[in-house]
């Protein structure tokens, strides 16, 4: 039996959460001249835009910014409050070691999602003005490069914080840099995204110099730092080994059974069509074929099902459709797939053998992939040869 099941409404809608800027501060600080020059060509769209078609893009823009929690959900939040609670101790004192917080899962498991939503309600990592009246973001956000080796992490924290670094820093001078203005900046939460990207093709040199710098972030002996890692395998593999295994917490974002979780999917069709859409399920959307079926199309990855009940729910607004069908589902998967009209998910007889990853190959690049293991010689495999 799945542990996975629909959490309280808590956390509700993002509209909700407790905004720790007033409207003035963020026109003060938050607009860039970038993000100027970009709400001025969005709000010129919206200008030229048909009336109702403006209005749906709103409606389908507020049910897709709802927030669906589910079980793990809570450890998330509680692992995300006590990284903030050891930050509060002394620089002389001795907080516990596990400093790092990792989200490890497939993609598609909701791993961005979920940290995003919940640091949002976490009002100790929220922007705030220091004693100078100066704006300071304790929490920043840094996406690993890709390729990544450690010297391009390291930039890519100079980045986030608003630095250019010299054009040959060189790596140790690029980390140095990082946690000198870490402080300087009052930074006590790194958030690194696909940060599998900073170990995958790594040398066992580079993947022990990205621990290091990880260890040594969160040891600095007059700031506190903490790390907050999301990514797919093999970042649990890198999580794994000595340097860190005792200075981590992780947190699996699993993926779905197809049955030990129905229930859970049966409501979670139910909250966005008919909660967060205003609209009806059609006939034989709440039944376990359809279900599994759904499981099936998204790889039973949480975050992948609700960006496709939302796209149904998407085709219906655009149609100003009352309800949500099969067929939506069914055309929503071929636009994400390519299958071929045979191999559709949702009305093959034999679904459960077809596999939605691979649904766009044809003939040609099935016999392209042949061809690349023949030369690769008799140890190739697929994978080896197929881009990943």
């Amino acid at each position: 039996m799945s542990e996975h099941t629909i959490q309280s409404k808590q956390t509700g809608h993002n509209d909700e959460v407790n905004i720790m800027t007033t409207a003035a501060e963020v026109s003060e600080f938050g607009q860039t001249n970038d993000e100027k020059r970009s709400r001025a060509a969005i709000d010129r769209v919206r200008g030229l835009m048909d009336p109702r078609l403006l209005a749906a893009a709103d409606r389908l823009a507020a049910v897709n910014g709802r927030y669906v929690p589910i079980t793990r959900d809570k450890p998330l939040l509680g692992h995300l409050k006590a990284l903030v609670a050891s930050v509060t101790a002394p620089p002389t004192g001795k907080p516990d070691k596990r400093r790092i917080l990792a989200v490890v899962g497939k993609s598609g498991a909701g791993k961005t999602t979920a940290l995003a939503e919940h640091i949002a309600r976490i009002p100790e990592m929220q922007a705030y003005r220091d004693e100078d009246g100066i704006w300071i973001h304790p929490t920043i956000f840094i996406e690993a490069p890709s390729p990544c080796t450690p010297r391009l992490l390291a930039i890519a924290g100079l980045e986030a914080l608003g630095h250019a670094p010299p054009d040959r820093i060189r790596e140790n001078e690029a980390w140095l840099l990082f946690r000198r203005l870490l402080k300087v900046h009052k930074v006590m939460f790194v958030v690194i995204d696909e940060c599998q990207n900073a170990i995958e093709t790594a040398s066992v040199r580079q993947a022990t110099v990205i621990g290091d710098a990880f260890k040594h972030l969160t040891q600095m002996s007059d700031w506190p730092v903490r790390l907050i890692l999301a990514g797919v395998p093999p970042l649990a593999s890198f999580l794994a080994r000595k340097q860190l295994y005792n200075r981590r917490t992780v947190i699996p974002f699993d993926s779905l059974d197809t049955a030990g979780n129905q229930g859970l999917l049966s409501e979670v069709l139910r909250i966005v069509i008919e909660d967060h859409a205003n609209l009806e399920m059609a006939e034989g959307l709440d039944d376990e074929d359809f279900r599994s079926r759904l499981l099936h199309a998204v790889d039973a990855e949480f975050g992948s099902g609700l960006q496709m009940i939302r796209a149904a729910v998407e085709r219906a607004v655009l149609a100003d459709r009352r309800s949500v069908t099969k067929d939506d589902f069914k055309a929503v998967y071929a636009s994400f797939s390519g299958c071929k009209p045979t191999m559709n998910v949702f009305d093959a007889p034999d679904w459960a053998e077809l596999n939605p990853a691979t649904a766009l190959l044809r003939a040609e690049d099935r016999a392209w992939e042949e061809e690349r293991k023949r030369t690769k010689g008799k140890e190739a495999t697929i994978r080896s040869v197929r881009p990943q």
